[in-house]
């Protein structure tokens, strides 16, 4: 008897059995939509990050002050030399516009942006919101802001009193398309848009936010001209950004004269903080497999039960088969197809099911991504469950002597 002719009996008797057999069914499609319904949350999670920092730019590199933190670590964490750009320091020492403006003579440093960052008061009309300001380089702003100019133009070494603003400045905090050219307060002084950004396509830092000014106004409007909020480098173009941010956290280590271990500043890649975000989603996705695995383990045991069962009942069978000179092992692949086909049928309504969640789940806002890996991770899992399963009963069937079988009520 060929192994086709034993699937054809195993379909047979699994149809002769229909409710218990769909009942075990059952088991494995709970576990399997289970396990690739919470996979496909990290993996559309991780997929969607990693398309938001994609946009935050290859060859910008930035550097803030103080140690890491765990918000850093996930949200920008880099790596220094020998272990991480990073450190994990303790004290916190700022980054003066002197030692930014020295990060000039690392290799491979095209610009930097010396910022300054604070939360101010945004009069326009008669909206009052509270918005990011942020003080930048006016030579290096083109490079560094990432997202391009939508509407006018950039801001010039000149402006004392202009601004660029955020994408969802324009459109949500003033509700005004044609504020181009018009005036607004930050703390009271007036400014005048010159400029809007095009919508950026990250939620990490993105500009969309903010209302950009000149480093020199932003001096005089924060009273701050010693320490900068943040310094955002350029990489020169072909240069390996990560090569870069190595000797940027360098050459801030002699000047502040720290090592390692005690770094007081954090210096972030765009792939460094990818890879962080990577980590983070693959161990999230692990721990919701673990989790749903569970479901599955339940199913096993349905199915089981079921083989067991059907061992029972097909003793005479059994002995039928044997007396007609079928061997142990035929016995033995006939159980093993039968708990198979009940994982392999489970398998693929349980895929079919988790598209309907991945569905439902990105309709109301959670994103979902269901791979091709995935999908054959949940069929062989469910496979492998449902032989797993069934070896044992298989095993007993197989065993069973023919006088005694066909003796069997």
């Amino acid at each position: 008897m060929n192994n086709l002719e034993l699937a054809e009996l195993a379909m047979n008797s699994l149809r002769y059995r229909s409710l218990r057999s769909w009942l075990a069914v059952l088991g494995i499609v709970i576990g399997v939509a289970a396990i690739v319904s919470l996979i496909s949350i990290s993996t559309g999670l991780n997929q969607n990050i990693q398309k938001s920092l994609s946009g935050l730019g290859a060859n910008i590199i930035t550097v803030t002050s103080g140690a890491p933190r765990a918000d850093r670590a996930i949200f920008g964490g880099g790596q220094a030399p020998g272990g991480g750009f990073g450190g994990t320091g303790a004290s916190e020492k700022k980054i003066t516009f002197t030692e930014a403006d020295s990060l000039r003579t690392v290799a491979g440093v095209d610009k930097v942006d010396a910022r300054l960052q604070s939360n101010a008061r945004i009069s326009y009309k008669t909206r009052n919101t509270t918005s990011t300001v942020i003080g930048v380089d006016p030579s290096a702003f083109p490079a560094s802001s990432v997202s391009a100019i939508v509407l006018g133009r950039t801001l010039g070494t000149g402006d004392m009193s202009s601004a660029v603003i955020g994408n969802s400045v324009m459109t949500d905090t003033f509700n005004d398309t044609s504020i181009l050219n018009k005036q607004i307060k930050i703390n009271g002084e007036p400014f005048r848009v010159v400029g809007v950004l095009n919508k950026s396509s990250t939620t990490f830092g993105g500009p969309d936010r903010s209302i950009f000014i000149t480093q020199r106004a932003a001096k005089g409007l924060f009273n701050q001209t010693q320490n900068v909020s943040s310094a955002v480098i350029i990489a020169v173009n072909g240069t390996n950004p990560d090569t870069v941010a190595a000797g940027v956290a360098a050459k801030l280590q002699m000047l502040h004269r720290v090592t390692n271990s005690t770094q007081d500043f954090t210096v972030t890649t765009a792939s460094s903080t990818q890879s962080t975000i990577s980590s983070v989603t693959n161990t999230l996705g692990i721990f919701l497999g673990g989790i749903a695995s569970i479901s599955l383990i339940v199913g096993g045991i349905g199915v089981a039960n079921a083989m067991f069962t059907s061992v029972l009942e097909q003793t005479r069978y059994i002995g039928l088969l044997k007396a007609l000179g079928a061997r142990n092992n035929t016995i033995l692949k006939l159980f093993l197809f039968e708990a198979c086909m009940v994982g392999l049928i489970g398998g693929v309504l349980g895929i079919a099911l988790s598209y309907l969640a991945s569905f439902a789940l990105e309709s109301f806002g959670l994103p979902s991504a269901i791979t091709l890996d995935l999908v054959l991770l949940g069929m062989g899992f469910s496979v492998a469950v449902g032989a797993i399963a069934g070896l044992i009963p298989a095993r007993n069937a197989s065993s069973v002597a023919p006088v005694e079988a066909l003796r069997y009520e």
